[in-house]
């Protein structure tokens, strides 16, 4: 349609510049013979452009190389694709999430040690780290409890992540309790918890 326009333009264009051509010389006996003239000029140089603009829109179509058939979409991921994905993602949360856990209750020690907070201060910020990680640790013994599609080296993952997280909660209860009671009962095993949250972060993420 955009060419039958071009071309149609062009053929009223040249139209009227032929009748404007045949009243420059009216005269008797000359009116023929410039009718004849400029009609036959206006119609070659009108199939002339139109050839022109033809093949200046249509090459870029011509000159297209044979690619075959067009590609199909991707199929939709089964099942087993989205469980592998599920576990990926929540492998890479796991491990950050206990990565941070463990280095923000080591934070809160040093913060102790320097009588920077309030113990009760302290503590609060304890208690919500211990509902996060028992909450973790609850979403990941769903995939322990029931029969899901993993390999072996996922199982162990996430029995991996969810030995740390235990210690790690351990780690935080036991140094809230030595922020308001002082004893080195509590100090000890908030040590002990800290030296085994730390082994089975080396074991299952691979953490020198």
């Amino acid at each position: 349609m955009r060419l039958l326009a071009l071309l149609t333009s062009f053929d009223v264009l040249f139209n009227v510049k032929w009748l404007s051509f045949a009243r420059i010389d009216s005269s008797p006996g000359v009116m023929s013979v410039v009718l004849s003239e400029e009609f036959m000029i206006s119609k070659l140089y009108k199939y002339a452009f139109s050839l022109v603009i033809w093949l200046a829109l249509c090459s870029p179509i011509l000159a297209q190389p044979n690619l075959g058939p067009p590609l199909l979409e991707p199929p939709a991921p089964g099942a087993a694709e989205r469980e592998s994905l599920h576990l990926n993602t929540i492998g890479t949360y796991s491990a950050g999430f206990v990565l941070q856990s463990y280095g923000y209750i080591g934070v809160l020690a040093d913060v102790l040690s320097q009588n920077l907070y309030e113990p009760e201060m302290i503590s609060s910020m304890l208690g919500e780290t211990i509902t996060f990680l028992k909450n973790a640790n609850q979403q990941l013994t769903m995939y322990q409890d029931k029969n899901f599609q993993m390999s072996q080296a996922d199982q162990r993952f996430i029995n991996g992540i969810s030995d740390i997280i235990k210690d790690l909660t351990m780690e935080a209860e036991a140094l809230s309790a030595f922020a308001q009671s002082r004893k080195q009962e509590d100090l000890a095993r908030f040590e002990e918890s800290r030296k085994n949250a730390w082994s089975g972060i080396k074991k299952t993420l691979g953490v020198n």
